[in-house]
């Protein structure tokens, strides 16, 4: 786990290191950061960690969902694969003890041993499933973060809106201007 923040903390760098040009803001306005991000910069964060490409380019929205969802499927397929080590040493466990009871011990006992163990056989099959399940969603958002990346457009700037909410102070009050560009 401390690897996988430590190389999350280290895909970050880049993007804090990367070049930026601050904006002089006229008088009444906020100022904005433009962060200048390559083709090639965003195809590299994106193949260290999904969305980090998307999100340097300008595409929050898409950058966002590819980090949350790569994140999830991650927890939970490290999860589901923790799961998995306790039910398959369950399982162990009550296999030996069904073999001991079946050689020397009552038939009741063997029973419902056999029993559990059809319980915990059960347990391990589905948390096994969903093991495979997240690692190949893991997988696929993986490859998709780099089609978008390399393909629809994920490292291209976004094309800016025509119409924009852009906040203005000034001596006498304060509002929003709607900014429409055509």
């Amino acid at each position: 786990m401390r690897w996988a923040v430590f190389c999350l903390a280290l895909g970050s760098l880049p993007l804090a290191a990367g070049p930026s040009e601050a904006q002089e803001a006229p008088p009444g306005r906020l100022a904005s950061h433009k962060q200048q991000v390559t083709r090639r910069q965003a195809i590299a964060l994106s193949a260290l960690f999904p969305g980090f490409g998307q999100l340097a380019a300008g595409h929050r929205n898409r950058g966002t969902a590819l980090v949350t969802a790569e994140l999830a499927c991650v927890v939970i397929w490290l999860t589901s694969h923790e799961d998995y080590e306790t039910h398959s040493a369950q399982f162990d466990i009550e296999s030996q003890r069904y073999l001991s009871l079946r050689e020397g011990g009552s038939f009741e006992e063997a029973e419902e041993s056999w029993r559990r163990l059809a319980a915990k056989k059960d347990d391990l099959d589905g948390s096994h499933t969903r093991r495979r399940l997240f690692g190949a969603l893991t997988a696929v958002v993986y490859g998709y973060n780099l089609l978008d990346v390399m393909v629809f457009g994920g490292a291209e700037p976004p094309v800016a809106s025509p119409v924009s909410v852009v906040p203005m102070t000034g001596n006498e009050a304060t509002g929003v201007a709607f900014v429409a560009r055509f």
